[in-house]
């Protein structure tokens, strides 16, 4: 069943805690607790002097009043001795120099002597625990980034990664275009990873970075495989997984998880500023770590509390929010929520990062609404194969996204906020979308989005004109088609060979930026339209709406075209709320998919079934109190409240 947990360190506490802590958590209707994901110095204080003591107790303790454990490989922190003793697994940061202690997540990845001490740490904790009844699964490491170390090591790695990828030295300069800047190489022995306290996006090769990026994801995907290889061999069965985050140096996560069991996510919504009433991109985010095994998946750090470490502490969460925003999880499919963190810490750079309970450890508000949240999810019984089900489908690649903030388009213009104005619109009818891989298979879909699909494949454009001629229905927004795998300009006419299928060519471009543009469609629709405005010649589409204003007034925004059994779209410009909706409206119409028309700005719902049950989730992600008409009936919502309704759609009856 889906369950509620906690995330634990009790090496931070006395022992003297741990039993009124875990009888707490029983009473509360906790079911699993994560630990040891920073414990590396309390298990091996000295080199290879081990104490595991402390944590039998622990898994004992926990076992002992029916919480089941997930446990952490702590190979984010190594203790200060083993970087004292080797320095050479130490990151080396952009200047040149190695990072300095004192911080988390410092080290190599693929440093041979880190690996070999990680290696050994992580074998003994399989080994010990690995067969243990209450475990339900590992987590390797913490929050990993795509590896940006700059050591000798890695330079080789990416040196043997481009040998590995173009052969000789000809091929990578041309496909690189080295000629310009006087940039050609003489030898793979010549190229670095990128160094420079000024590193700046901007003035480096494109095709060099994109190449860099799927190093530096290949890189992390390679540290996870060697410690997965490890725990598999000592504790078989058992999952195991990673908790994926958004940074600056996000790695390629359809490369990680697709090596793992569960894909994971730390989910920590915003919370808001004054003023502001709603989060509506967080359904999106959880859509797309859905979509990274097209499976449930796990949730192993939620929000509990105001956030405070590398910035000022955020805004406390607003009266229902704690428990919205983890049903909103598990309305996006979650089986599991781990609330991060049981007790707020009292020391370290993360003492303001706010957990269930305060410093004082009396429960609180917060608290009281964890509590109320857990005794709703045990009492719903939600099946773990209860999944959503979509007809609608958005393809996602890290590489676009990387290429895109590599080259900047426009002022406002990002490839995740296209992605997210097209889910927006589906998820405003009450329409499941699955974020998947560009490369998925789209079985089973009748309609397909593909926002600024920015470097070009060949076997995915193919992929789509299979499916439009077959039936299907495709959306393709602007700036695609504009590169070739090597992230340089495709030297044909845009969008590229994206062009048959859409029936259109784009004469020119305007780049606006913060400004505006004005549209309309044949039927007298009007639009506002910011950032990018393609202008359009249809060849074999129709015209769908053009400008209103401009110098290119009159000509076409966005196309429609048949292609075989199947439609096509071309939107060239990036436009307001109700013109993704109107889109949204008219594609779920041609595919035939039913919706219940129109939410209310900030409702969301969504549904989970299996064959014996059908849940119905509603959302208010809103501050405010407000209605919605369901059927035949007025539904009274409180602030980010959650109202679930469950039926069983076939003949088996619900649990």
């Amino acid at each position: 069943m889906v369950a509620v947990g906690v995330d634990y360190y009790p090496e931070h506490w006395g022992k003297e805690q741990w039993d009124q802590d875990i009888a707490l958590m029983a009473r509360t209707g906790v079911k699993a607790v994560r630990i040891a994901e920073f414990a590396w110095s309390r298990l091996e204080p000295r080199e290879g002097e081990f104490d595991f003591a402390w944590l039998d107790d622990v898994v004992d303790r926990l076992s002992g009043n029916g919480l089941k454990i997930i446990l952490c490989t702590p190979t984010n922190s190594a203790p200060v001795w083993l970087y004292r003793r080797y320095g050479e697994t130490l990151q080396v940061e952009r200047t040149g120099r190695r990072a300095d202690t004192g911080i988390r997540g410092h080290r190599c990845l693929s440093s041979p002597v880190f690996r070999r001490f990680a290696g050994r740490i992580v074998g003994l904790l399989a080994e010990r625990y690995g067969r243990r009844p209450a475990l339900i699964g590992w987590q390797i490491d913490n929050e990993l980034e795509a590896n940006h170390c700059n050591c000798p090591h890695c330079a080789a790695g990416f040196r043997a990664f481009l040998r590995e990828k173009y052969g000789e030295i000809g091929a990578l300069n041309r496909a690189w275009g080295n000629d310009v800047w006087s940039g050609d190489f003489a030898d793979f022995e010549e190229i670095n990873t990128p160094l420079g306290d000024k590193y700046d996006y901007g003035w480096l090769n494109p095709s060099y970075m994109l190449d860099y990026e799927r190093f530096a994801s290949r890189s992390t995907a390679g540290f996870i495989r060697f410690q997965r290889d490890i725990i598999r061999k000592y504790s078989p069965g058992k999952p195991v997984t990673t908790n994926a985050c958004f940074s600056a140096r996000t790695p390629d996560y359809y490369r990680i998880f697709g090596d793992l069991d569960v894909a994971a996510y730390d989910n920590y919504p915003s919370l808001y500023k004054q003023g502001e009433r709603s989060n509506p991109q967080q359904a999106f985010v959880l859509d797309l770590v859905r979509g990274y095994k097209r499976s449930n998946f796990w949730i192993l750090e939620q929000m509990s509390g105001s956030f405070g470490c590398w910035a000022p502490i955020s805004p406390a969460p607003r009266p229902g929010m704690i428990a919205g925003y983890a049903m909103q999880a598990v309305a996006r499919g979650a089986n599991l929520v781990m609330h991060f963190r049981w007790r707020t810490a009292a020391r370290g750079a993360e003492m303001f990062c706010h957990g269930l309970l305060d410093h004082s450890g009396v429960p609180g508000r917060r608290f009281r609404e964890f509590a109320e949240f857990c005794a709703q999810i045990n009492a719903l019984n939600i099946p773990e194969d209860a999944a959503l089900k979509s007809k609608v489908a958005l393809l996602y690649s890290y590489e676009q996204e990387h290429a895109f903030k590599i080259q900047k388009m426009s002022e406002g213009f990002t490839y995740r906020r296209q992605a997210e104005l097209l889910h927006r619109a589906y998820m405003s009818l009450g329409v499941n979308v699955d974020v998947i891989e560009e490369t998925a298979g789209l079985s089973g879909y009748a309609v397909v989005l593909v926002p600024a699909h920015f470097v070009a494949d060949d076997a995915v454009v193919r992929k789509l004109e299979r499916f439009v001629r077959s039936g299907g229905t495709v959306v393709v927004t602007a700036r695609s088609g504009v590169k070739d795998p090597y992230n340089a300009c495709l030297t044909r006419e845009l969008p590229g060979p994206f062009a048959k299928l859409c029936g259109v060519l784009v004469d020119e471009y305007d780049p606006i930026g913060a400004g505006s543009a004005a549209l309309s469609t044949p039927e007298g629709k009007k639009y506002a339209a910011t950032c990018w405005c393609d202008i359009l010649t249809p060849q074999t589409a129709e015209v769908w709406a053009a400008y209103d204003s401009e110098f290119y007034k009159g000509r076409a925004a966005a196309v429609r075209n048949r292609f075989g059994k199947g439609r096509a779209y071309y939107l060239g410009t990036v436009g307001d709320d109700a013109l993704y909706r109107d889109l949204a409206v008219e594609t779920l119409a041609a595919a035939g998919i039913p919706h219940g028309g129109v939410l209310p700005p900030g409702f969301e719902i969504s549904v989970r079934e299996n064959e014996g049950c059908e849940f119905t989730f509603i959302f208010n992600n809103d501050g405010e109190a407000r209605d919605l008409r369901y059927g035949k009936e007025t539904l009274r919502f409180k602030p980010f409240e959650v109202k679930v309704t469950r039926r069983p759609p076939t003949r088996s009856p619900c649990p």
